[in-house]
C-alpha cells in the first residue's frame, strides 16, 4: 500500500466544516433588551479653560452603578438642586429629570471674577451632594492698566509706580497675556517725567516702573500697550521743589547814588524751581555787591520771602558798575544780578585845581571837577548842572567869573583865567541856583484873537525911540522954556488966563522929552541872542546892556497861530537889536523880540519845537538865560 500524507492546514479546514454541520441542528430564543439600572451617579464634563465673564457650559450624564448611561432618565421624576460657590452663578439653579435629553443635561456657569468655584448637585431634600466639581475661572484678556503711584515726589528724586494689568472685569491678567516690550510710559499734565525703568517683566500681572520729575507741577503717569491698545493712568503726582541750590537776583539796569532801588531775590533748586517754602527752613540772605562800597541793608531774613521771593529796597552811594550778590547765611549757595549802573546824584560841590604860581594879568589854567554829596564825580554835569560861579579870596578880579555848564566834559571843566592882582588868593566854585518855578508846555488849541488884540500884538515902537527930526530940534527950546520961572499970581485975570494957557503949553511940550530921558536911562539894549544845546537841554542866552536898577521879568506859555511860545516879559526894556533870530535847533525854531509900548517894556518870544517842555528864566549879570528841557 502507498502512504498518503495530507497537509495540516487542509485537515483543519475539514474539521471546521464538520463542526458547523453538527451545530446547525441547535434552536435559539428571541432578543433580550437589558435596560440601565437605577440612577447611581452623574458624569461631569467641564471645558479645559474658563475665562471670567464668559459662560462655562458643564455637561451632566446620568449613569447606573454599572456605568450604563440612563437614556430615559427624564422619566425618573427626580429634581436636583444646583449650587456654585464664590461669586459665580449657575443656570438653571434647579435641574429636573425632564431637563435630561438622552440622559444628558447642561448647566451654564458665569463668573466675572477670576477664581476657583465649586459646583454642587444634590437631590431636593438631601444635604449630601450627588456630585461636586471644582471649576477654575481664569482672567480674561488684557483690557486696561491700574497704575498705583505716590501722591508727591521731590524734583530730581526717583519714584516707583506699580503697573497692574487688568481684564475688562478688573481681574489681574495672567503674565502670559502681557509683553513688556509693548508697554510705553508717558506723562500728562503740568510737568513731565523722565522714565528711568519701564515695566518689562510682569509677575502675577504686576510690574514696577521707575520715573523722575525735574520741574515742579502736577502730572499723571500714563501706560499704553501698543499692541492691544490697553491704557491706564495714575492719579496726579505733585512734584515738589528740591533743596536750595542757588539764588536769582533781579535788579534795575540803572539807579542813582544814595537813592533807594528795588531788588528781587528768588530762591531756586538745582532745576530752577522756585522754592515756595523757603521762609519755613531758609537761613536768610547776606546781600553784598561787587563794587567798592557797602550795600544797605546787607541782610534779608527768611520771613521776608513770600512764595520763594523777597523784595528788598537797597541803597548804594558809589557811582560805578556793580552786581548785587545774594548768599545763603552761613552757607555757600548764592546768586548774582546782571551788571547795573549807579549814576551820581545831583551836583553838590566842586574842587578847583590851580597852579602854585601865576602872573598878574596873564592867563593860567584851572581845572574844576563837579561832585555829588557822596563824592562821586558828576560826569553828566553839562546836562544835569547849572552854570558855575568862580569866587576868589583876594582883592583882585578874576575873569571869567562864570563857567557855563556846557564847558564841563565828563564832569571836568578846564579853562584859562586871568587875575589882575599880585597877591596870594584861592579860587572856589559854586553852582548857580535854579528858579524853582517850572512851567510845562502842553499841546493847546490856538484860540481866536480879536482884531483889537491882533493889532496890539504888532510890535510897537515907543516915542522915545521913533522921534521925528522936528521933535528933536524942538527939544532944546522947550527945555529952556521949561526952565524959566513962571509968576502968574500978580497979573490981571485976562493976562493970568493967557499965562496959565502958556504954562500948560510949555508943560505939555516938556513932558515928552522928560519921559524920553528917563526911558533912556532904563533901556536894556539887546546886543546878541545865542543858543547852547546839549542832549535834552538848551539855553537861549540874550546878551544885553544893563541899566542901573532892577529888571523885572516874568515867563509864561503862549500859543498863537498854531505855534507854541515861551513868552518872557521884561520891564523896563527897549529893543535896539534886530527883531527876529532863526536857529537850526532841536529845541528852538526862532526868537522874536517885540516892544511892549503899553507896559513900557519888552516881550521876548521863543518858539519851541516840542509840545511839552519845562523852562527856567534866570538873569546872570548882563545876560538873560532861558533854559529849556525836554521831558
Amino acid at each position: 500500500m502507498k502512504n498518503i500524507s495530507v497537509p495540516k492546514k487542509l485537515l483543519l479546514s475539514f474539521l471546521s466544516v464538520a463542526c458547523i454541520l453538527a451545530v446547525s441542528g441547535v434552536a435559539y430564543s428571541g432578543n433580550i433588551i437589558i435596560k440601565p439600572g437605577k440612577f447611581d451617579h452623574f458624569a461631569v464634563q467641564i471645558p479645559e479653560k474658563s475665562r471670567a465673564g464668559e459662560g462655562v457650559m458643564v455637561r451632566l450624564q446620568a449613569y447606573d452603578v454599572h456605568d450604563n448611561l440612563i437614556t430615559d432618565f427624564g422619566e425618573a421624576g427626580k429634581d436636583f438642586k444646583v449650587s456654585v460657590s464664590g461669586s459665580a452663578q449657575a443656570q438653571p439653579s434647579t435641574l429636573k429629570s425632564a431637563s435630561f435629553t438622552g440622559g444628558t443635561a447642561g448647566i451654564n456657569i458665569t463668573d466675572k471674577k477670576a477664581e476657583s468655584v465649586t459646583l454642587s448637585i444634590s437631590e431636593f431634600g438631601s444635604t449630601v451632594p450627588v456630585v461636586t466639581r471644582e471649576i477654575v475661572i481664569s482672567p480674561n484678556k488684557l483690557d486696561h492698566f491700574l497704575v498705583q503711584s505716590p501722591q508727591s515726589a521731590v524734583a530730581g528724586n526717583n519714584f516707583d509706580v506699580k503697573v497692574i494689568a487688568r481684564d475688562a472685569f478688573d481681574n489681574p491678567v495672567a503674565d502670559t497675556e502681557i509683553d513688556g516690550r509693548n508697554i510705553k510710559i508717558t506723562s500728562s499734565g503740568g510737568t513731565n517725567f523722565k522714565v528711568i525703568n519701564t515695566p518689562a517683566v510682569f509677575k502675577n500681572g504686576a510690574s514696577i516702573a521707575t520715573l523722575m520729575g525735574e520741574k515742579v507741577g502736577e502730572a499723571a503717569v500714563e501706560v499704553h500697550d501698543t499692541v492691544t491698545g490697553s491704557k491706564g493712568a495714575s492719579p496726579g503726582i505733585k512734584v515738589m521743589p528740591a533743596i536750595l541750590s542757588h539764588f536769582k537776583v533781579y535788579a534795575p539796569k540803572e539807579t542813582v547814588a544814595g537813592q533807594q532801588f528795588e531788588v528781587t531775590i528768588g530762591a531756586f533748586d538745582a532745576f530752577d524751581n522756585t522754592i515756595d517754602n523757603y521762609a519755613s527752613y531758609g537761613s536768610g540772605v547776606n546781600i553784598s555787591s561787587t563794587g567798592q562800597a557797602k550795600l544797605l541793608p546787607s541782610f534779608a531774613g527768611p520771613s521776608e520771602f513770600r512764595n520763594g521771593q523777597a523784595i528788598v529796597n537797597l541803597r548804594y552811594e558809589k557811582a560805578e558798575e556793580i552786581s548785587i550778590v545774594a548768599t545763603e547765611n552761613n552757607k555757600s549757595q548764592q546768586g548774582k544780578s546782571p551788571s547795573m549802573k549807579v549814576n551820581p546824584s545831583a551836583p553838590d560841590n566842586f574842587t578847583v585845581a590851580t597852579p602854585d604860581t601865576a602872573v598878574a594879568g596873564q592867563r593860567f589854567k584851572i581845572k574844576i571837577e563837579a561832585y555829588d554829596k557822596f563824592n562821586n564825580i558828576v560826569r553828566n554835569y553839562n546836562l544835569a548842572g547849572n552854570d558855575v560861579y568862580l569866587n576868589v579870596t583876594g582883592t583882585g578880579v578874576l575873569s571869567p567869573k562864570v563857567v557855563p555848564a556846557s564847558e564841563f566834559v565828563g564832569g571836568i571843566a578846564t579853562l584859562d583865567v586871568v587875575y589882575d592882582r599880585a597877591e596870594s588868593f584861592a579860587i572856589s566854585a559854586s553852582m548857580a541856583t535854579k528858579r524853582e518855578e517850572k512851567i510845562t508846555v502842553k499841546e493847546q488849541k490856538a484860540e481866536p484873537v480879536a482884531p483889537a488884540a491882533k493889532a496890539a500884538e504888532k510890535p510897537s515902537v515907543p516915542k522915545a525911540v521913533e522921534r521925528s527930526t522936528a521933535e528933536k530940534h524942538e527939544e532944546k527950546p522947550v527945555r529952556k522954556a521949561a526952565e524959566k520961572p513962571v509968576k502968574p499970581e500978580k497979573q490981571a485975570p485976562a493976562k493970568e488966563e493967557k499965562a496959565v494957557a502958556k504954562k500948560a503949553e510949555i508943560k505939555e511940550a516938556v513932558k515928552e522929552p522928560v519921559k524920553e530921558k528917563k526911558a533912556k536911562e532904563k533901556f536894556f539894549e539887546i546886543k546878541k541872542v545865542s543858543i547852547i544845546e546839549a542832549k535834552n537841554k538848551a539855553m537861549v542866552i540874550i546878551n544885553m546892556k544893563s541899566p542901573n536898577g532892577p529888571l523885572d521879568y516874568k515867563g509864561e506859555i503862549d500859543s498863537q497861530k498854531g505855534k507854541d511860545w515861551i513868552k518872557v516879559s521884561l520891564k523896563p526894556a527897549v529893543n535896539k537889536a534886530k527883531k527876529l533870530w532863526k536857529f537850526k535847533s532841536a529845541f528852538v525854531k526862532e526868537v522874536l523880540i517885540e516892544d511892549d509900548a503899553k507896559a513900557d517894556g519888552l516881550i521876548i518870544r521863543v518858539e519851541t519845537l516840542s509840545k511839552q517842555v519845562t523852562f527856567d528864566v534866570n538873569k546872570v549879570k548882563d545876560s538873560l538865560v532861558i533854559s529849556i528841557t525836554n521831558p
